[in-house]
């Protein structure tokens, strides 16, 4: 960084405290990299704050496999460069194709999982992008939190203000 008494450098070695007021601007700064590459044609890379997500598309397997192994050497270069540690928990592909044998994807010389459905950004999407794995979640999470408010409310119900006073309701 340029200051009144020159250059200042300073060798970051550990990201942002969670919730800090300038990560998010040193992110996009560090993303912004990644993100302004010119991918060949049949690769997207979407991103939203730190998830990743490429969209690779083919007409063969062995095409899928290239193109996904171009994709992740160059994300793998960058992580490295920038000192960032791509979780391999946490990843995993999922392919929306009538191939049935997918190619094998790798991060350097590690498999990610293949999976018959993924949850990206609150949203399950499955092989056949049918959305029911998402409904079928969405409806658990719904009858979880109708059980928690049943159990809040106790026997005698959940009450309410209103303008004339209190109501209480049976559940």
């Amino acid at each position: 960084m340029q200051t009144n008494e020159g250059p200042v450098f300073w060798e970051q070695i550990q990201g942002c405290p969670q919730g800090s007021c300038s990560g998010p601007a040193f992110w996009n700064i560090v993303a912004d990299e990644i993100l302004s590459v010119q991918w060949p044609q049949g690769v997207h890379l979407q991103a939203f704050a730190d998830d990743f997500a490429f969209i690779v598309t083919d007409n063969t397997r062995e095409g899928h496999r290239k193109l996904s192994k171009l994709a992740l050497d160059e994300l793998k270069e960058w992580a490295n460069k920038n000192k960032l540690h791509v979780s391999m928990g946490k990843s995993s592909y999922v392919v929306f194709s009538k191939i049935v044998r997918g190619p094998m994807i790798k991060w350097g010389n590690q498999s990610i999982s293949r999976k018959n459905h993924l949850k990206y950004l609150g949203a399950t999407v499955d092989h056949k992008l049918s959305w029911l794995p998402h409904v079928i979640e969405q409806g658990k999470r719904a009858m979880d939190q109708y059980q928690h408010l049943c159990r809040i409310a106790g026997k005698l119900g959940a009450s309410t203000k209103t303008s004339e006073g209190y109501c209480i309701k049976k559940l």
